[in-house]
Protein backbone atom coordinates (compact mmCIF):
# COMPACT_ATOMS: atom_id res chain seq x y z
CA UNK A 1 0.00 0.00 0.00
CA UNK A 2 1.41 2.87 -1.45
CA UNK A 3 1.38 6.49 1.14
CA UNK A 4 -0.40 8.25 -1.66
CA UNK A 5 -3.62 5.53 -0.67
CA UNK A 6 -3.72 5.80 3.05
CA UNK A 7 -7.06 7.47 4.50
CA UNK A 8 -6.84 10.40 6.88
CA UNK A 9 -7.13 8.17 9.68
CA UNK A 10 -4.57 5.47 8.45
CA UNK A 11 -2.04 8.67 8.32
CA UNK A 12 -2.64 9.94 11.36
CA UNK A 13 -1.92 6.53 12.93
CA UNK A 14 1.52 6.35 11.53
CA UNK A 15 2.36 9.75 12.55
CA UNK A 16 1.38 9.19 15.58
CA UNK A 17 3.04 5.37 16.13
CA UNK A 18 6.31 7.54 14.66
CA UNK A 19 6.16 10.28 17.38
CA UNK A 20 5.45 7.53 20.00
CA UNK A 21 8.64 5.44 19.00
CA UNK A 22 11.14 8.49 18.67
CA UNK A 23 9.69 9.89 22.23
CA UNK A 24 9.88 6.50 24.51
CA UNK A 25 12.33 4.30 25.17
CA UNK A 26 12.07 0.43 26.50
CA UNK A 27 13.87 -1.20 29.26
CA UNK A 28 16.67 -2.80 27.65
CA UNK A 29 17.14 0.23 25.89
CA UNK A 30 17.88 2.31 28.68
CA UNK A 31 20.21 0.10 30.16
CA UNK A 32 22.21 -0.14 26.73
CA UNK A 33 22.23 3.81 27.03
CA UNK A 34 23.26 4.10 30.20
CA UNK A 35 26.08 1.17 30.13
CA UNK A 36 27.27 3.15 27.15
CA UNK A 37 27.59 6.45 29.21
CA UNK A 38 25.16 8.29 26.79
CA UNK A 39 24.68 11.90 28.38
CA UNK A 40 21.04 10.58 30.24
CA UNK A 41 19.34 11.62 33.62
CA UNK A 42 16.82 9.37 34.93
CA UNK A 43 14.24 11.12 36.58
CA UNK A 44 11.71 8.57 39.05
CA UNK A 45 8.28 10.39 39.88
CA UNK A 46 7.55 8.35 42.33
CA UNK A 47 7.22 8.29 46.22
CA UNK A 48 10.57 9.53 47.97
CA UNK A 49 9.88 6.09 50.37
CA UNK A 50 10.00 3.99 47.13
CA UNK A 51 12.67 5.53 45.36
CA UNK A 52 14.56 4.71 48.36
CA UNK A 53 13.90 1.34 48.66
CA UNK A 54 14.51 0.63 44.70
CA UNK A 55 15.46 2.72 41.90
CA UNK A 56 17.41 2.64 38.16
CA UNK A 57 21.04 3.32 38.95
CA UNK A 58 21.83 6.32 38.77
CA UNK A 59 18.02 8.06 39.02
CA UNK A 60 16.97 11.01 40.79
CA UNK A 61 13.96 11.58 42.48
CA UNK A 62 12.33 14.61 41.86
CA UNK A 63 8.03 14.61 41.88
CA UNK A 64 5.70 16.54 39.51
CA UNK A 65 5.42 19.18 41.71
CA UNK A 66 8.50 19.75 41.98
CA UNK A 67 9.52 19.90 38.17
CA UNK A 68 6.62 22.51 38.15
CA UNK A 69 8.76 24.92 39.98
CA UNK A 70 11.93 24.32 39.05
CA UNK A 71 14.82 22.37 36.50
CA UNK A 72 17.78 23.24 37.79
CA UNK A 73 18.71 19.62 38.55
CA UNK A 74 18.32 19.06 34.90
CA UNK A 75 20.37 19.42 31.79
CA UNK A 76 19.54 20.63 28.56
CA UNK A 77 22.87 19.05 27.03
CA UNK A 78 21.35 15.74 28.35
CA UNK A 79 18.24 13.86 27.43
CA UNK A 80 15.63 13.04 30.29
CA UNK A 81 14.42 10.26 30.64
CA UNK A 82 11.06 10.30 33.01
CA UNK A 83 9.27 7.17 34.98
CA UNK A 84 6.71 6.71 36.95
CA UNK A 85 5.15 3.66 38.41
CA UNK A 86 3.77 1.74 35.51
CA UNK A 87 2.38 1.46 32.38
CA UNK A 88 -1.65 2.81 34.00
CA UNK A 89 0.42 5.44 35.38
CA UNK A 90 -0.05 8.79 33.21
CA UNK A 91 2.92 11.66 35.73
CA UNK A 92 5.43 10.01 33.31
CA UNK A 93 3.67 11.59 30.19
CA UNK A 94 2.73 14.80 32.35
CA UNK A 95 6.19 14.84 33.13
CA UNK A 96 7.41 14.76 29.67
CA UNK A 97 4.98 16.86 27.92
CA UNK A 98 6.25 19.76 31.00
CA UNK A 99 9.58 19.31 30.08
CA UNK A 100 9.08 19.18 26.76
CA UNK A 101 7.23 22.59 26.70
CA UNK A 102 10.32 23.89 28.43
CA UNK A 103 12.84 22.78 25.99
CA UNK A 104 14.40 20.03 27.26
CA UNK A 105 15.09 16.80 25.08
CA UNK A 106 12.49 14.39 26.46
CA UNK A 107 11.52 10.26 26.28
CA UNK A 108 9.29 8.28 28.99
CA UNK A 109 10.34 5.17 29.83
CA UNK A 110 7.89 2.93 29.00
CA UNK A 111 6.09 0.61 31.38
CA UNK A 112 7.45 2.94 33.81
CA UNK A 113 9.60 1.26 37.24
CA UNK A 114 7.51 -1.74 36.85
CA UNK A 115 8.63 -2.98 33.58
CA UNK A 116 11.89 -1.69 34.01
CA UNK A 117 12.11 -3.99 37.27
CA UNK A 118 10.20 -6.98 35.74
CA UNK A 119 13.33 -7.52 33.30
CA UNK A 120 15.29 -7.86 36.28
CA UNK A 121 17.64 -4.95 35.14
CA UNK A 122 20.45 -3.36 37.79
CA UNK A 123 18.67 -1.76 40.49
CA UNK A 124 19.85 0.35 43.31
CA UNK A 125 18.18 1.16 46.72
CA UNK A 126 17.71 -0.41 50.25
CA UNK A 127 15.86 -3.27 49.43
CA UNK A 128 18.22 -4.67 46.82
CA UNK A 129 19.43 -8.16 47.78
CA UNK A 130 22.68 -8.96 46.12
CA UNK A 131 22.48 -11.40 43.67
CA UNK A 132 18.91 -10.06 42.62
CA UNK A 133 20.08 -7.85 40.10
CA UNK A 134 21.37 -5.12 42.37
CA UNK A 135 24.65 -2.84 40.42
CA UNK A 136 26.69 -5.74 39.34
CA UNK A 137 24.35 -6.89 37.20
CA UNK A 138 25.32 -3.94 34.48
Amino acid sequence: MSIETLTKEQTKAIEFFEQKLAFEVGPIALKYALAAKEPITVVDLRTPDLFAKSHIPGAINLSYEELEKSTSALSKDKTTVVHCYGITCALGAKAALLLAKKGYPVKELFGGFDEYAANKLPLEGTEVKAGTCGTSCA
